[in-house]
């Protein structure tokens, strides 16, 4: 059981969405944050559990907007392939792994995120898995239950599949801090028909929705003009292909998730036009720039999503893409030719994900936030002489230097 009340101060104290407090401290009650401020202004009860973290940084936990944690024991097994080629080499992996070695995976992605600072992690699966792990370890995050059918002959067998698995989670996983939604896979894995569906089961039943759209030249190729490696596989499938004439993203928007607030996943095939109709209907977005470039997918243009104001959190991807779960390095990568001041910058990995994913509590420090913190150390000599921490931090800081990580004010992780 956390502390009823857990008090931290630090050399910096860092929020996210205010001005970095030096020699500062956050008092946590009941697993919410409701003091923050100079040392010597927040409260200090006689009953709180109390840690003087020294010559450290105390952050919000960090948010992961998009990971596939089941897949954690796919790290390294599948390098240097083109995307449908990665795609159909995963397939066959997971074909031959058991549900105890997708649990194992999960939870052993699950201690990985804490050990970097992660405390809220948006991950989709098609297993349970992750949503068992993220419930079991006491993280906080959605578990988007993947959903699949290309032919819309099997619609209705798809969807009571979906409805099932759904069911065992919200009885077995589902809490206060962990949020069972659902995901149609990508636009060449479900019909129009299986989607839109969806979308209607998510808005009945209250579920997050998020999906992989736009993330390569060959699924628009898919859905613009019915050919290349999807469509073929499709067709040697016997499953009939449909020429839409529209990008990825309209195709999803018009399918039905335009009613839902989606967490679209990649988004590196969107032009100016498919961002205002996100931001118009309040889609979001997970950029996953590592491993976009690992396998060659090309870069979601970030600068233009963020101009037509849609939200952008960063996200990992799985390590069988991306090899890494470290979100300092990822915001580095997203931010290369984009204008981001440093507090813009860490918001990729704090709050902008977290609001990406409809958690608006975590990913700051602030009366009423959620309880989530992770704390960097500040002795490697990048930061001997730091004035601006924020740009120390958003410049110079890896997941190795973080020290201790906090769910709700429980300690989850402390190095050594």
């Amino acid at each position: 059981m956390p502390p009823s009340r857990l008090r931290l101060r630090a050399r910096w104290v860092v929020p996210g969405c205010a001005d970095p407090v030096a020699h500062g401290a956050v008092l946590v009650e009941q697993g919410l944050i409701v003091a923050v401020g100079p040392d010597a202004t927040v409260p200090s009860p006689e009953d709180a559990v109390s840690l003087d973290l020294g010559n450290a940084a105390l952050l919000p936990g960090l948010v992961n907007t998009h990971t596939h944690l089941e897949l954690t024991a796919l790290r390294g097994l599948v390098p240097g392939v083109v995307f449908p080629r990665w795609i159909h080499a995963v397939r066959r992996i997971k074909d031959r792994m058991t549900s105890d070695q997708f649990r194992a995976g999960a939870r052993w992605g699950v201690l990985e995120h804490f050990s970097h600072g992660i405390t809220t992690i948006g991950d989709t699966g098609s297993t349970g898995a992750a949503a068992f792990a993220l419930s079991d370890l006491g993280a906080r995050g959605v578990a988007y239950q993947e959903v699949f059918g290309p032919d819309p002959a099997q619609m209705d067998a798809s969807l009571e599949g979906l409805r099932k698995a759904l069911h065992a989670l919200d009885l077995s996983a589902a809490s206060e801090r962990v949020a069972i939604g659902v995901s149609p896979h990508a636009p060449y894995t479900v019909s129009s028909q299986l989607a839109g569906a969806v979308a209607s089961l998510a808005r009945i039943q209250k579920r997050r929705v998020a999906m992989h759209v736009a993330e390569s030249v060959e699924e628009r190729i898919f859905i613009e003009a019915g050919r290349g490696p999807f469509a073929d596989h499709l067709r040697g499938r016997g499953i009939p292909v449909v020429t839409h004439g529209v990008s990825p993203v309209a195709w999803a928007l018009r399918a039905g998730l335009e009613t839902v607030k989606p967490l679209f996943i990649h988004c590196v095939q969107v032009d100016r036009h498919d961002a205002e109709s996100m931001a118009r209907c309040g889609a979001t977005v997970a950029h996953c720039p590592w491993s976009n470039q690992e396998l060659g997918v090309g870069r979601a243009n970030l600068a233009m999503l963020r101009e037509q104001g849609v939200t952008v959190g960063i996200g990992t991807d799985s390590v069988a893409a991306g090899n890494t779960f470290d979100l300092f390095d990822e915001a580095r990568l997203a931010a290369m030719g984009v204008p981001l001041t440093p507090r813009e910058r860490l918001a990729l990995i704090t709050q902008g994900g977290a609001d990406a994913l409809g958690l608006g509590g975590a990913g700051r420090i602030a009366p009423g936030a959620f309880g989530d913190l992770c704390a960097i150390s500040l002795d490697a000599p990048s930061f001997a002489a730091a004035q601006n921490i924020e740009g120390a931090i958003a410049s110079g800081a890896h997941a190795h230097q973080v020290t201790h990580s906090w769910v709700a004010g429980r300690l989850v992780y402390e190095m050594g």
